[in-house]
């Protein structure tokens, strides 16, 4: 017997501000009377749409500004979890300290990368859709190398 008689759970969305060392909770865009589309799931069809093509990491990285969350304390940038990410005691500095290591980083290009990578294998070659394609990775890993 399954729990299909229960109603969807529609969760809140969770963040951590890495200096505050404070876990914060946002309404969903599900509950929000006016929401505004805050999520990347649509992200590459939108830019390949459009009918103006401005530089892809540009795109991305303004995409990130635009619903970027501030921290209602610092206003600092904080980062999305996972809603059942167990945010640590504010005085666990260790664990905080961890966080920041493997958090820091701000946008993580290789979601892209295999995006266009699918992308490719789909889109006929010599058509100008699989050249814009190939440009874009080539761009986005290039990106990805000089941070490493």
């Amino acid at each position: 017997m399954g729990f299909e008689w229960l109603p969807a759970k529609n969760y809140k969305r969770h963040y951590i501000c890495l200096k505050c060392q404070k876990g914060f909770k946002r309404a969903s865009k599900e509950d929000i009377k006016n929401p505004v589309d805050d999520d990347f799931s649509n992200l590459m069809s939108d830019y390949y749409e459009a009918t103006s093509q401005i530089d892809i990491v540009k795109y991305i990285n303004a995409a990130y500004e635009k619903i970027k969350v501030s921290c209602p304390q610092c206003k600092n940038a904080m980062k999305q979890v996972h809603y059942d990410f167990e945010v640590p005691a504010l005085r666990d500095n260790k664990s905080w300290k961890n966080l920041r290591a493997t958090l820091l980083t701000t946008i993580d290009y290789e979601t892209y990368i295999h995006w266009h990578r699918i992308q490719l294998q789909e889109t006929p070659p010599n058509t100008s859709t699989y050249q814009l394609l190939t440009q874009n990775l080539e761009k986005l890993s290039k990106l990805t190398h000089s941070k490493k």
